[in-house]
């Protein structure tokens, strides 16, 4: 039985952490693909350093972050970053998390404060609400439990769309579609093969020489 679009949206969690360029392919194509289909997406953090540590008593979520850093300590400030901009209102992290991925990934900027303001002006946030939410200790305990919660999930790497009635996929695009009729094509493909054939685990193109 072929999956169906139209049926009321569902809430598709997306599991993402900044520093992957492939999570910011593919909150571009959520960005395409969410309104002509109807979908709604949830995005939840997960840090791969914090699951490809050898140690085992290293917690992202309980280090300190050098405001020089361009990496932003681990992806540490644009995840906390992004946790104050949620205190904002859905749509406004929204803007906000496509306006810091697009920094990070297409302009090649680092994760430093300015980074962060700057994402944030143009995403037309409350600068001020920001600063003093990043100051909250509780948003260390959010991404604490979020990405646990990914883990549970069994996401090894971002981004990870997860559908509530069960699939679960870790989707990476060397490019992004450059038309919005080829990005839902995409994405209606994907889920109905899914949704049709839950047993599929693994499809994977061998990467040419040079790439």
């Amino acid at each position: 039985m072929r999956f169906n679009t139209q049926v009321p949206p569902e809430t598709i969690l997306v599991f993402f952490d900044y520093l992957c360029p492939y999570a910011w392919r593919g909150a571009e194509l959520v960005e395409r693909v969410a309104g002509p289909l109807g979908l709604r997406f949830d995005f939840v953090h997960f840090s791969l350093y914090q699951a490809n540590t050898k140690d085992e008593g290293w917690q992202l979520w309980n280090e300190r972050h050098d405001p020089q850093d361009p990496a932003g300590s681990w992806g540490l400030l644009p995840f906390l970053a992004s946790i104050a901009a949620r205190q904002q209102g859905r749509e406004a992290h929204d803007r906000f998390r496509l306006e810091l991925l697009r920094r990070r990934h297409r302009d090649h900027a680092p994760f430093t404060p300015a980074t962060v303001m700057e994402a944030a002006e143009a995403a037309g946030l409350h600068l001020a609400s920001l600063e003093r939410e990043l100051a909250n200790p509780e948003a260390r305990t959010t991404l604490a439990r979020e990405h646990h919660q990914a883990v549970h999930a069994g996401v090894f790497g971002t981004p990870t769309f997860k559908w509530p009635d069960g699939p679960t996929a870790y989707v990476r695009l060397k490019e992004l579609p450059q038309e919005e009729a080829d990005a839902t094509d995409l994405f209606t493909r994907l889920q109905g093969m899914l949704h049709d054939h839950p047993y599929l685990e693994t499809v994977r193109q061998p990467r040419q020489e040079g790439n």
